[in-house]
């Protein structure tokens, strides 16, 4: 063999080897866990649980978590949230004692999304102090430990007894880093805030942004701890600054030695990316085709920005001051669509983006008004006339018409306050024992409460299914002239009995503008009530099913709410 030769199979296997070695660098557990419950008079939250959901798709898409190495919970108790630390502390263990054939660096990643005061993490109505829940992640014997928590007053944990600031983590990587670094969305004596407008909480949103590209300043398809927190920070404060819960800023509590940073997302690994060319600039909205926002930043002109998404259809949305584009990407299984300012058409600017916060997902009703109008059939079950009985006029159609009113606490329950109005008779009706001239009609007022179980804790959706139940009384009313067999004239009169309606439907909405939403539903239930003291017209109860229709407007701005 000659020497050539040698020489080249000897640089072969010296590079595989390197190679080799690389390949097994890090192993990364995470432990994730969202509470949208409170205890006491706290108010429930609509992110929290879904936050963590898309904290934990981000880390197995692009941080390099594997599956099986990966707890998420939801509403978990103290007991839960013990024993899956103590899970993963045995696992990391036992990943420890494989001896040569271990990771070169093992990492353990904690998320937390819900309730919190100064003093701990609220599960349910318990507390979890910040002293244990450090000492728990502090016996997990990984290499690097991180800690995210999205919640008020979590900063307080960066307080306790051996923490202390340093430089907000180092410039390069490495394999040599030790220690841990604790991120929080706010500082020890603030609330974090989550908007309907976003789907989600401000700090969890920015930092899900931030790393699926969008915090990759130096372009090299990788997004550092660093990047990540930076990114985040700078849009949480920026984009609360104007909210009703005030400015929001985010802290850390940084101990890690070595001479690298830490990288959270390789974003080379993703099947799929969405570009902005370098010619694009202004604060760009990036929704999927279920208009959930999965991506938003500031781009400058001539920066280049990567996001790795999964493969389907989206939205790109750019607003510069007095104005904005719009414009659709297919993004394939794959494949990289770059989009370019020639891609971009104009739309009209929406208003509430340039008020310090982003623009609601077009369906959200949480914090709206909603006016409608509806009509349909009311069976009644009302019994036939007297025999003999001649009718001239509108008798019997069981058609209703009304109008309702919603106001929408939260996406998925409204409080509502109805009126039905129900003909019963309206001309000159004449029987063996009677003879009537005028209107007999029937009205519910009701109100009660529309709950929607099926409302995506991601982002409003356009089809919005619900159940409704309401009380009220029914009025029965005779206006006009009766003369009665024998003698006598009767008089007007009207009677109240108590009743109610249980049912369900369904909205469908189909555009917005100029801050009003339109939709198109269906209705069906039934309505019940307690005998009148007498009949109006031939019978004393008008108890049924309805099916009906309505036409509704949507007005008013969604909440954005402390957690």
């Amino acid at each position: 063999m000659t020497t050539r030769w040698t020489a080249a199979i000897l640089l072969a296997l010296l590079l595989g080897v390197a190679d080799g070695a690389a390949g097994a660098t890090v192993r990364r557990y995470a432990l994730i866990a969202g509470a949208n419950e409170g205890s006491g008079d706290r108010p429930t939250l609509r992110f929290a649980v879904s936050d963590a959901e898309r904290f934990a798709a981000v880390l197995r898409e692009l941080g390099g978590v594997d599956e099986r190495d990966a707890i998420v919970l939801e509403q978990p108790g103290v007991g839960t949230l013990e024993k899956a630390l103590e899970t993963l502390r045995e696992r990391t263990e036992a990943v420890r004692r494989e001896g040569s054939r271990a990771p070169r660096r093992t990492e353990f990643v904690f998320y937390y999304s819900g309730h919190a005061d100064e003093r701990g993490l609220l599960l349910g109505d318990d507390r979890y102090s910040y002293r244990t829940l450090r000492d728990r992640i502090d016996a997990v014997p990984a290499d690097v430990r991180i800690v995210v928590l999205d919640a008020c007053a979590s900063g307080a944990i960066t307080r306790l007894k051996g923490g202390r600031r340093s430089p907000a983590f180092l410039a390069d990587e490495s394999s040599e880093m030790r220690g841990h670094a604790f991120l929080t969305s706010s500082s020890a004596d603030e609330a974090a805030q989550e908007s309907e407008g976003i789907g989600g909480s401000f700090f969890t949103h920015y930092l899900l942004s931030g790393l699926r590209g969008a915090a990759d300043v130096s372009g090299e398809g990788k997004v550092t701890l660093n990047e990540a927190y930076q990114f985040a920070f700078h849009e949480t404060l920026g984009r609360t600054a104007e909210t009703r819960g005030g400015a929001q800023h985010p802290a850390y509590d940084i101990q890690l030695s070595g001479t690298g940073d830490v990288v959270m997302t390789d974003l080379r690994q993703a099947s799929a990316g969405l570009v902005l060319a370098q010619d694009l600039d202004g604060r760009f909205y990036v929704h999927n085709d279920r208009e959930e926002l999965v991506a938003e930043l500031f781009k400058a002109r001539g920066r280049r920005v990567e996001l790795r998404l999964a493969p389907g259809t989206y939205e790109v949305r750019c607003e510069r001051p007095g104005e904005a584009f719009l414009a659709r990407a297919e993004v394939k299984e794959g494949a990289t669509v770059v989009l370019e300012g020639t891609q971009m058409d104009p739309t009209t600017p929406e208003p509430t983006l340039r008020r310090g916060g982003p623009a609601p997902p077009r369906y959200a009703v949480s914090g709206r008004n909603r006016l409608e109008v509806r009509f349909g059939m009311w069976r009644t079950g009302e019994p036939s006339p007297p025999a003999g009985t001649v009718i001239e006029g509108v008798v019997g159609e069981e058609q209703y018409s009304g109008g309702a009113y919603a106001r929408h606490l939260r996406e998925d329950l409204a409080l509502t306050l109805s009126v039905d109005n129900v003909t019963l008779e309206a001309g000159r009706s004449t029987s063996p024992t009677e003879s009537f001239t005028g209107a007999r009609t029937l009205t519910a007022v009701f109100a009660g409460v529309r709950w929607n179980p099926f409302a995506d804790r991601v982002t409003p959706r356009a089809v919005k299914p619900y159940l409704a139940a309401s009380l009220g009384p029914v009025i029965g009313e005779s206006a006009g002239i009766s003369s009665v067999a024998g003698g006598g004239v009767g008089s007007n009169k009207t009677l109240v009995t108590p009743g109610g309606h249980i049912g369900a439907g369904v909205d469908v909405h189909f555009g917005r503008s100029w801050g009003l939403s339109w939709s198109f539903g269906l209705s069906g239930g039934y309505n019940w009530m307690v005998d009148f003291s007498e009949p109006v017209r031939w019978d004393d109860n008008y108890s049924g099913f309805r099916l009906g229709v309505n036409v509704a407007c949507s007005f008013g701005k969604a909440h954005t709410l402390p957690r």
